[in-house]
């Protein structure tokens, strides 16, 4: 009986190390997510596996293919008036090579903007 205790201690303080270990460094145990850029702020996302139709409102959320690396800049974010909460629909910006962190940025800096055609939600929380 005692080495099943034992045994059942050893398990839990290892378990909590683990899950200790993952949120102390920011991450969570769940769904992928990323950070999307909304009025100069970083927001954080959950990735769902969701595709809406192209009808009803939606917000627009900018990617860059000329920019593997830069985060989505978002034209609403929660709090803001006419946030649809978090249903997206997604243009790529060309032309932009760098960070950008505000809609109007990406719209005066884009050499073209084109609607993907893709709708989906996720919702923003702050970072």
């Amino acid at each position: 009986m005692r080495r099943l205790f034992l045994l059942g201690v050893l398990t839990a303080v290892v378990a909590g190390a683990y899950v200790g270990s993952a949120m102390g460094d920011g991450n969570s145990l769940g769904p992928p997510g990323t950070t999307i850029y909304a009025f100069d702020q970083a927001f954080k996302t959950v990735a769902t596996p969701t595709s809406l139709p192209n009808r009803g409102p939606t917000d627009t959320i900018y990617v860059f293919p000329d920019c593997p690396s830069c985060a989505s800049v978002s034209e609403a974010a929660p709090g803001h008036p006419g946030y649809n909460g978090g249903r997206w629909k997604v243009v790529a910006a060309s032309g932009i090579t760098s960070q950008l962190t505000n809609a109007e940025a990406v719209v005066a800096a884009a050499s073209s903007l084109l609607d993907t055609g893709t709708r989906f939600v996720c919702p923003l929380i702050k970072a």
